[in-house]
């Protein structure tokens, strides 16, 4: 086994259940193809080989290994390709990152055990891998499979079968990472959904659901429609535990609707919305 290149797929299990095989089965091919498809997106000609090792009861572990080829490993050792940890990591994060932020899985993660310039490289490195429409697609085809066994409670992926998950997706997350509040409709539409920790630039301090701007540092300011009711209630009664003053941060939830226009996909007029401010918390 090559050093650093060993994953191993977690699964939380409600107590004295065991999981279906056929799912987990099902579950861990799901991952291992987007796996790949990261792989390929980090290195072109990527062919990679996915080895289980082993499973370990109660809460269930799939032990994998990524066999590269020794000439790809010679080139992602070499250049901007020598953080060989940090493009497995992005890659065993790969069914993770596409459904949420890069900024939320990486920072403020302390099981991630990195300095600060290699969390930002392995931040580019999710952003790059979450963008790609098929591992999107792969990424929610993994979660509907999760969705049909009800005894497993979490799924999470760390870098040895020793190690803590780095993250861990609770089963009430699967319907959403699945694709349950997407629109199917249309193929030249979609709907994603991001939680994102953002400053306020400018609110409307009315009840009523209107366009606010927000920012994240290094990007564009962007606006998006308040749409979460009991926020603008909460508002109306003063219930918000925070004062208004500059550089006030939230944490949202929110909506993008989407269309593809000549390839690329591009955010409707009007396709932003905050569904829910989970801080500052109302009370």
């Amino acid at each position: 086994m090559a050093d650093g290149n060993s994953i191993s797929l977690y699964f939380d299990l409600k107590p004295g259940e065991k999981a279906d095989l056929e799912i987990v089965a099902e579950a861990a091919l799901k991952w291992a193809e987007t796996v790949k498809l990261a792989a390929r997106l980090i290195e072109p000609n990527a062919k990679i080989r996915i080895e289980l090792l082993d499973a370990e009861p109660g809460s269930l572990r799939l032990n994998t290994v990524l066999d590269w080829l020794e000439e790809q490993l010679e080139r992602i050792e070499t250049g901007s390709g020598r953080h060989r940890r940090l493009r497995n990591l992005a890659i065993a994060l790969a069914a993770f990152v596409a459904s949420a932020t890069a900024t939320e899985l990486i920072f403020g993660n302390e099981t991630l055990q990195l300095e600060d310039a290699d969390r930002q490289l392995l931040q580019e490195l999710l952003e790059k891998i979450g963008e790609a429409p098929e591992v999107q697609d792969n990424t929610r085809r993994f979660y509907r499979v999760l969705e049909r066994d009800s005894s497993i409670t979490a799924i999470g992926v760390s870098e040895s079968r020793k190690d803590p998950p780095l993250i861990l997706v609770p089963s009430d997350q699967f319907p959403e990472r699945g694709g349950l509040f997407a629109l199917q409709e249309d193929e030249d539409e979609r709907v994603i959904y991001s939680t994102l920790e953002v400053t306020l630039v400018s609110p409307v301090l009315l009840n009523t659901p209107r366009a606010w701007t927000f920012r994240m540092e290094g990007l564009p300011e962007f606006t998006a429609i308040m749409g979460d009711a009991n926020f603008l209630a909460a508002l109306d009664d003063a219930h918000v535990h925070e004062s208004l003053r500059n550089g006030i941060t939230m944490k949202i939830k929110l909506e993008i609707k989407e269309q593809k226009v000549r390839g690329e996909w591009k955010v409707k007029s009007k396709g932003r919305k905050v569904l829910k401010v989970i801080s500052p918390e109302i009370g």
